[in-house]
Formats: structure tokens, sequence, C-alpha cells
């Protein structure tokens, strides 16, 4: 499988490895080569990880597209990430999460990531729904799923999240507005 990784005009999108998922387990910072973490993202405060490790125990090609760093291309700093919460489902519905760290906000790099994510995901010939699940009260996200068009195809209860409104969009659809 081609290597899961995307540039956008301020961004670099970096897969974890398999390695770096084992450091994490180990409650260990991966070794970095050539980019810092200091903002200490996926080290302190809410992170997929503990979702994601077992995914990729289970089945190594899933570092691929769990989580991918967004880097800072004139700092080479850790400012967030993204990523997909499974492979694509029989229908080709793929869910994607993200997170910015505090210090970056509200400079558009959640969405610009969300872009160079979907961008690179619908390269897939297995992917064919992108969906999009946020609380009703985010309202940075509500302005960004807004933005991209996509549309709310329903709602549900995360037990660790509550409330989220689901938002989808076809990758034919995506792909004439955005690539």
């Amino acid at each position: 499988m081609e290597r899961a990784s995307f540039e956008t005009e301020r961004l670099f999108g970096i897969p974890l490895s398999v390695e770096n998922y084992a450091s994490f387990e180990r409650y260990e910072e991966p070794k970095w080569q050539g980019i810092t973490n200091p903002f200490r993202h996926l080290i302190e405060g809410p992170s997929p990880l503990p979702h994601r490790i077992p995914k990729v125990k289970s089945n190594p090609a899933f570092a691929e597209i769990g989580i991918i760093l967004a880097v800072l291309k004139s700092t080479k700093e850790i400012i967030g990430s993204a990523g997909f919460h499974n492979f694509p489902d029989s229908n080709g519905m793929i869910e994607i999460g993200f997170g910015i760290v505090d210090e970056k906000q509200n400079n558009g790099f959640g969405q610009e990531l969300l872009l160079g994510m979907w961008r690179m995901i619908i390269k897939r010939d297995d992917v064919k729904i992108l969906r999009y699940t946020v609380a009703p009260d985010n309202g940075p996200s509500m302005h960004i799923i807004e933005k991209y068009g996509f549309e709310k195809v329903g709602e549900q209860t995360d037990p660790e999240d509550g409330l989220e409104l689901i938002y989808e969009q076809s990758s034919e659809a995506f792909r004439r507005k955005f690539d």
C-alpha cells in the first residue's frame, strides 16, 4: 500500500508508524526524526491512541490511516493529528476524527488538515462516503463541515462524547468540489 501522507500549503501529514504505536503503548514518546512535539500532542490531553493501538496490533496496515500527524512546515512542530476510525466499511464509508493543539487553534489548521486528509483518502478505490461526526455545540467544527458542504444524515449518542450529529458526503461529490 502506498504510504498515506499528504502536503497542504502549511502542513505535512505524516502517519504514525507501527513502531510509533508500540512506543506509545509502552508510555514512551516516539523518537521523532526531523520534527518536534513541543505541545506534547498525543502525550497529554485527549488522545485517540487507546482506540487505535489495538487496531494496529491486530492489523498493522491500519497504522497508515489510524493517526496522521499534522506537522507545521515552517517550524517542523506537531500541532495536531487526524485519523480514521477504521478501514472503510462494506458501503465504502470511512469516518474521520481530528484535533489541533489549543495553542494553534483558530488559525484554519483544522480546516486545512481535514482537506488534506480527505483529498488523500479519496484516492483509495474502496472509499465511497466520507463521514464526520460532531457535537452540536462545537462551533468551529460545525463551521468546517458546513463549509465543505457535508449533509446531515442523522444523530447518534457516543458513550464518551454524548450527542453527535452525523454528516456525510460522497467521495465523488467531494472530488468534484475540492480535488
